[in-house]
């Protein structure tokens, strides 16, 4: 269910989020790919694919701009993840608890 929520989402997004944020902390893209130990021609070409990065790439990529990768992935910060996490099991729960009948 989680991933109901990031699946459908272009991950084009995250590239845009790391623009956005790098303009604004006047950090170049070759300094955050090379802190996440990438070249900057993988970093292109994982977002050519529409693909993300490792974890730990992601990890450090959020790091060099402070803030976190739910925030990059997602465009929400973690609080709000959680309760979207929450709200998600719990609808499981209660479908699980009372499914419907069919006809």
């Amino acid at each position: 269910m989680f991933f109901s929520y990031i699946w459908p989402m272009s991950f084009i997004d995250f590239y845009e989020r790391v623009k956005s944020l790098a303009k604004t902390k006047n950090i170049t893209i070759e300094y955050i790919v090379g802190q996440a130990g990438l070249s900057l021609a993988s970093y292109n070409a994982y977002r050519r694919r529409g693909n993300l990065p490792r974890a730990d790439e992601a990890l450090v990529i959020a790091q060099a701009l402070g803030t976190t990768v739910e925030y990059l992935i997602m465009g929400t910060e973690p609080e709000n993840i959680k309760k979207i996490i929450l709200d998600d099991f719990q609808a499981v729960i209660d479908r699980h608890r009372n499914p419907q009948k069919k006809s």
